[in-house]
């Protein structure tokens, strides 16, 4: 926790706010408002990442994370609320305390985990990925494969989800991925070692989107796709789902990209632990459940972040995003 000192300082008054049920927003320095995923991904640190060994460099994105967090209160008492507001009991306590403070490393580490990817040696990331993973479940998947529909493998932002097309592929599976960019320089690196691996990448900001998508189902690929990107939901209009206890407009992406080719459908999220990481596979639908596939993937995926709340990243977006979708009582 020692690495944590720095942002310490503001957690006790962050407590007692939420306690007192006031907004958390402490005055943030005007001329600093870069986004997290810029900061981290700045030039310097992208030349870090392919020289650095991992311990160092994951020491220093620590301690740069540190500083962001504590220049930027706004973003760091925005991850708090969402985790108090949805994991807490209403009453904070040391345990929630500390749940915060492993919520930041978590934060840390999915972006140090973004930058190994894209940037660091190829021989590297590749000896790591194969000492450090396993994979549960592993058989769901390869009979799901034997009926050459494709898989469509549901995840969300949790734990290492960065490694899970790379890895995959290593372990001799054919992966596509939608993906987002923050920096056209990820964009270009992360293309790359996709191509190498024979992995297809799916940008969401390009056209032609859920055909790319629909293409890999119909190639017998495992398309890896998000469903708590909250900011890009496209809300349908008669089905709903609830998500911490609010009733809110289903995401209908998933359906779609289901509906046509109705391939197996699982959860697959790269769990951190001591030891490493396990990619979790959990069955969803072998293509004849009638319920949307929304509903049930956000269902596993919820019951995952309440039994890991530190590996999901999404705390700072949920509140603001999921009240654009609440259903009117």
């Amino acid at each position: 926790m020692v690495v944590f000192h720095t942002i310490g300082w503001g957690i006790q008054d962050l407590i007692f706010d939420f306690n007192q049920r006031r907004s958390f927003m402490l005055a943030v320095p005007y001329i600093f408002k870069t986004g997290i995923s810029h900061f981290f991904q700045s030039s310097i640190n992208v030349s870090l990442a392919q020289a650095m060994p991992l311990p160092l460099f994951r020491l220093y994105c620590y301690t740069l994370g540190c500083f962001y967090f504590s220049v930027r209160s706004d973003y760091r008492q925005q991850v708090a609320n969402g985790v108090l507001t949805h994991m807490s009991n209403g009453n904070p306590s040391g345990r929630d305390l500390k749940l915060v403070l492993r919520t930041y490393q978590g934060i840390f580490e999915h972006y140090i985990e973004k930058m190994l990817n894209a940037y660091h040696p190829t021989r590297h990331l590749t000896k790591y990925l194969n000492r450090k993973i396993d994979i549960q479940n592993e058989h769901w998947l390869k009979e799901a494969l034997r009926a050459r529909k494709g898989v469509l493998m549901v995840t969300g932002h949790f734990g290492a989800v960065e490694y899970m097309p790379l890895f995959l592929s290593l372990k001799g599976y054919e992966t596509a991925m939608i993906m987002r960019f923050k920096t056209e320089c990820l964009r270009r690196k992360c293309q790359y070692r996709c191509k190498r691996y024979n992995v297809w990448d799916i940008d969401a900001d390009r056209p032609n989107v859920a055909f790319k998508a629909l293409n890999a189902i119909r190639h017998g690929r495992i398309l890896i796709t998000l469903c708590d990107d909250f900011k890009h939901w496209r809300p349908h209009s008669e089905h709903s789902v609830t998500v911490f206890g609010n009733q809110v407009r289903q995401d209908k992406t998933l359906n779609i990209l289901y509906k046509r080719y109705k391939p197996p459908a699982c959860l697959g999220l790269i769990i951190r632990h001591r030891r490493g990481f396990t990619l979790c596979i959990d069955p969803i639908t072998n293509g004849d459940d009638a319920t949307p596939l929304a509903e049930r993937s956000w269902q596993k995926l919820e019951l995952y972040i309440r039994q890991y709340p530190e590996q999901w990243y999404q705390w700072r977006q949920v509140a603001d995003r999921l009240a654009t979708y609440r259903l009117k009582e």
